[in-house]
């Protein structure tokens, strides 16, 4: 068999399998399941009623009920004064639709994207938000039904599954590049939208034969303006490279050697640096075979806590020649950086002994049971290529998570790191989500700036947003502004709140108010009319 042969083999079966792992062993198995083989645990039909009881009582859930159209305003309400040159577009993306009929999601994942858009012109802000229009969007909208089961959710599959775009709900990360937005799931497809309007256009794909294979929700942009991503199923991880004008450089795949039966199930983000591609595999298994049985929760998708976080690095040029680092056991889902400093990859990540945040409080929500999101750390990781030794710090004391870098220093040495925190521990759950606020941590010094919203918010990730995009150009990381998104509680509004990077602790210099609230999301980005 030839070489070219034998990759297109490759590729095949891992589409395939991405289908199997990621829709067909979920839902082909429902599609001849028993009609009279009723579930065990609560189903999603429960999670609609409990959910609906306990909202009456407790409004700061009201960002979970979800929205069941699209919504614009074109003059948010402004507190204080924007700045004149911040001019752009702010993406946020995140699971906004968790019902239809009868039945709820049983996981916050599975909620089908919106889009939001904040358009800054340095004197007001408007906004849209638009559901992202994949093929299961359209189908169930027109059938006003559940047509497809979602991620940790019970629902019996009454369409045939072709692959994970039938699953596709493109909801966890909005970016732009070569003058296209793209909505990304952590499993499929990006669905490419319009810039002007967020219409959906339709489903990327980076090359012939790579259909439906799944391009992750964290791709990086590297100094010279390339796009690199991941993507994996099981134990078959799969790189690109985009370059600055979205034409597909290099794409590669390879099998990494763990058992996928036991760790693995969830490889999230992904870091690079000037050499090498950089991705965590946290020991998480989804038990797809106890969701079919409708369970949910912590058995379905725990931490083994006898497996590894094992960090993948591979050569950007050629991902076959790569190592997998050990690091104590922990879940991870975010990574702030990575950069080279000689012959070690340092490495910016988020972790947590027995986090059960996947499989507990990101179940518990839907149902309307207040959770905290489980404790997690910033913490530095170092992996050396050459003696092959890695070892880790914990670098805060309390929790954090979303960690956010300035744009222009993916892959190179950076200073500080951004983050919504949790600083004061009283025991007890609240209605914030946990965190108290936004911090900018100096890696350098340890100091921090904090700003605290008080009880009355859910603050979301924050982002920096560069007032000069080029890292050539780039003084200071704190050249910045900081914006970022906070449900308001008493009021069931969302507003946009922009800092000084500088001066975080004096609070916002501006707000802009939208007079409806947002379900709250993941992920963020902004681009616009920089000076570089």
């Amino acid at each position: 068999m030839t070489t070219l042969n034998r990759r297109r083999q490759f590729l095949h079966q891992s589409t395939h399998s991405a289908g199997a792992v990621l829709a067909s062993s979920i839902g082909s198995s429902w599609l001849t399941q028993s009609a009279q083989a009723a579930p065990t645990y609560d189903s999603p039909a429960d999670f609609k009623v409990q959910f609906a009881k306990a909202l009456q009582t407790d409004r700061s859930l009201a960002p979970f009920a979800g929205m069941n159209a699209d919504v614009q305003c074109e003059k948010l309400t402004i507190e204080g004064k924007l700045p004149p040159d911040l001019q752009g577009r702010f993406y946020r993306n995140g699971p906004a639709l968790f019902e239809r009929g009868d039945q709820r999601y049983q996981h916050w994942f599975a909620g089908d994207g919106m889009v939001q858009q904040f358009n800054f012109d340095g004197r007001s802000v408007s906004h849209r938000g638009r559901f992202v229009q994949t093929t299961k969007f359209k189908k169930e909208h027109i059938a006003d039904q559940f047509l497809f089961p979602g991620f940790g959710t019970m629902i019996k599959a009454k369409e045939r599954i072709s692959g994970p775009d039938s699953m596709n709900v493109a909801n966890t990360n909005a970016i732009e590049h070569a003058g296209k937005v793209l909505a990304l799931w952590e499993g499929g497809s990006a669905y490419e939208l319009d810039r002007e309007t967020l219409a959906t256009k339709g489903p990327v794909t980076w090359q012939n034969g790579w259909e439906q294979m799944p391009f992750s929700a964290h791709p990086k942009h590297d100094p010279q303006g390339n796009l690199w991503n991941i993507g994996s199923v099981r134990n078959a991880i799969f790189s690109y490279q985009i370059d600055s004008k979205g034409k597909l450089v290099k794409a590669q795949s390879a099998k990494l050697k763990f058992d996928p039966r036991r760790t693995g199930g969830m490889m999230h983000d992904m870091a690079i640096t000037e050499r090498f591609i950089v991705v965590p595999i946290p020991p998480i298994v989804v038990h797809w075979d106890l969701i079919e049985k409708g369970q949910t929760g912590r058995e379905v998708m725990p931490v083994t806590l006898d497996e590894p976080l094992r960090v993948w690095i591979a050569l950007k040029d050629d991902i076959t020649q790569a190592k997998i680092f050990e690091l104590p056991s922990e879940m991870i889902f975010h990574v702030g950086n990575a950069y080279e400093r000689g012959d070690e990859i340092v490495l910016s990540y988020v972790g947590g002994v027995a986090n059960d945040f996947l499989g507990g409080s990101a179940v518990d929500i839907m149902r309307g049971q207040q959770a905290l999101p489980g404790e997690s750390h910033l913490k530095i990781g170092r992996f050396n290529w050459t003696n092959n030794m890695a070892s880790s710090q914990t670098v805060t004391a309390y929790s954090v998570e979303f960690p956010r870098i300035h744009p222009a220093l993916n892959g190179l040495s950076n200073r500080y790191i951004l983050t919504p925190a949790t600083w004061t521990s009283t025991g007890e759950i609240n209605p914030s989500w946990g965190f108290d606020g936004v911090e900018l941590l100096d890696t350098q010094s340890g100091q921090t700036q904090r700003f605290n919203y008080g009880a009355d918010f859910t603050p979301e990730e924050h982002i920096f947003v560069a007032r000069s995009q080029a890292a050539s150009s780039l003084r200071s990381e704190l050249d910045s502004w900081i914006i970022g998104t906070a449900f308001h509680i008493k009021s069931e509004r969302t507003c946009v709140s922009v800092f000084e990077a500088t001066n975080l602790a004096a609070g916002p210099i501006a707000r802009a108010w939208l007079p409806y609230g947002l379900p709250l999301g993941f992920h963020g980005n902004f681009y616009g009319n920089l000076k570089g």
